[in-house]
């Protein structure tokens, strides 16, 4: 697919070798080692999101106080050893963009046209005008009607990150959010892991929001962003708030998407306190769950301590270190 700045946000072609994510309270840093020939992580790290820095929205620029968290962003890339111009992927939640799968019957050739197109598909369901979206899409594979991942994100959003990142001498040559970035380490274990016609989802529990996503036929086939209020802020949901989410996306899946393939349910949680999540999940699934670990995606450098909470920690910096996964 052709690809060209502006849709250079959702996907880019090569590895950044390090990656960022921000998300409410805290941030994480991954670097791939530039020494060994396969991808390994040689740093990672996370760290306290002070407040007031961030208001993360997609209907308004999500940067509150540039100076202050320029200072966090720094003090955190000496940490890391990062110095000098590099690339680098950002990762922010998920309700800062829109994420839909279109179906365009006969699309154009052109990548101008197609986006035209997608904009037009999408102008009543996002919560700004289109002309201020930077939209990027990407054809997912299958017989039938075309079917394109989208995503939508306010222009002036993205250019905030990228102007404040510049100025640390970095260039942001990704934006992801959080799950599809997980996403791109999760595929080649689901693929090792399952039968090739299988389907799985994946449930992403951030601190404020969680995300459930169906793969089948090793393609995205649904994501949904829940336990947000109605007004689309985050909140801190509750168990009682999963479960108004996952039975009905449990039924959808049976009655309407008439599945009857899914042999796994793959999560990954920083929220520790919940501690029914995978009875919950397997209990409306009705399939076996997996937590998800950041080791059996990518090696990590024999002279790093990962433990299963820095793993999930630092998990959606990786997934963007590691750009295009195959």
């Amino acid at each position: 697919m052709p690809r060209n700045a502006v849709l250079s946000w959702l996907v880019d072609p090569e590895p950044p070798g390090l990656g960022l994510d921000l998300r409410a309270g805290e941030m994480a840093l991954v670097r791939l080692s530039e020494k060994r020939r396969r991808e390994e992580i040689d740093v990672c790290l996370d760290a306290p999101l002070p407040p007031g820095l961030i208001a993360f929205s997609m209907q308004a620029p999500n940067i509150l106080d540039a100076e202050g968290l320029a200072k966090a962003l720094n003090n955190v890339f000496l940490r890391a050893g990062v110095s000098g111009s590099k690339r680098v992927a950002l990762t922010l939640p998920d309700y800062v963009s829109r994420i839909t799968i279109l179906e365009l019957p006969n699309p154009p050739s052109s990548s101008a046209e197609i986006v035209a197109m997608l904009k037009f598909r999408l102008k009543k369901s996002i919560p700004f005008e289109v002309d201020q979206a930077r939209v990027a899409y990407e054809r997912l594979p299958g017989g039938g009607t075309p079917r394109f991942l989208t995503g939508f994100m306010r222009s002036d959003v993205v250019s905030q990150y990228e102007d404040l990142l510049g100025g640390l001498g970095l260039h942001v040559g990704l934006v992801l959010p959080s799950t599809l970035s997980l996403l791109r380490l999760l595929g080649p274990v689901a693929r090792r892991d399952l039968s090739p016609d299988a389907d799985y989802f994946f449930a992403n529990f951030e601190h404020d929001y969680f995300s459930l996503s169906l793969i089948r036929a090793d393609s995205l086939s649904l994501v949904r962003t829940l336990g947000l209020r109605a007004d689309s802020e985050p909140t801190h949901y509750a168990e009682d708030d999963m479960l108004r989410e996952i039975i009905p996306t449990a039924i959808y899946y049976r009655e309407k998407l008439e599945g009857q393939r899914l042999e796994r349910v793959y999560y990954r949680s920083l929220r520790p306190e919940v501690t029914r999540l995978r009875e919950i999940l397997e209990e409306q699934f009705e399939v076996p769950t997996e937590p998800f670990h950041l080791l059996k995606a990518v090696k990590v450098g024999s002279e790093l301590s990962v433990d299963a909470g820095l793993a999930d920690s630092v998990a959606a910096a990786a997934g963007g270190a590691l750009g295009r996964v195959a």
